[in-house]
């Protein structure tokens, strides 16, 4: 696939779960992988600061290319992702498609070790802030904003502390009005 086609293809897929809540402006497969990679960034350069041994532009790169598979498989709801082997199919098509990338991918597909781990958070963690905005903006995002923290919740420390710092930067107000609503 050209590369440019592959960025005009991540660039206009739409996120499924957004649609199905009704978002208008729903966020692109693109839009998501930059969000995460900025947050990768930032969560490796903190790692780093606090004395881990990790490599902050590859954090990034990893981040950047955690969906590009989607260029050829679209993005899928979770109810058709329950009902296939969703990882085996991303890992052959980055296996096919993008060789040179396979291993990069791998360490995030599976979670594998620090780098693995890091992007794994950072990519659950785009989907809680983007879920914070929207409930903001007044569309139903309670149950993922609540099974999201309850996820990045479960990661080793100091991921926790580092969750709790993000849901004060970016999710108080959604956090806020879901108390609300209760």
């Amino acid at each position: 696939m050209d590369l440019i086609n592959v960025v005009d293809a991540l660039c206009n897929i739409k996120r499924i779960g957004w649609l199905q809540r009704g978002v208008e402006a729903a966020e692109t497969v693109c839009q998501h992988a930059f969000l995460a990679a900025l947050l990768a960034g930032e969560i490796a350069a903190e790692l780093r600061s606090r004395g881990e041994d990790v490599d902050v532009a590859e954090a990034i790169a990893v981040a950047a290319i955690h969906d590009l598979a989607e260029a050829e498989l679209g993005h899928p709801g979770n109810g058709v992702r329950a009902v296939v082997d969703w990882e085996s199919l991303e890992l052959d098509a980055m296996r096919r498609l993008y060789p040179h990338l396979y291993e990069l991918f791998q360490s995030y597909r599976k979670a594998d070790g620090k780098l693995g781990l890091l992007v794994s958070f950072a990519d659950k963690l785009a989907t809680l802030i983007r879920a914070c905005r929207y409930a903001e903006r007044g569309y139903d995002t309670r149950d993922l904003i609540e099974t999201f923290v309850k996820k990045l919740s479960g990661y080793p420390p100091p991921y926790p502390d580092l969750l709790k710092a993000y849901l004060a930067r970016y999710c108080r107000g959604a956090l806020s009005s879901q108390a609300r609503a209760v």
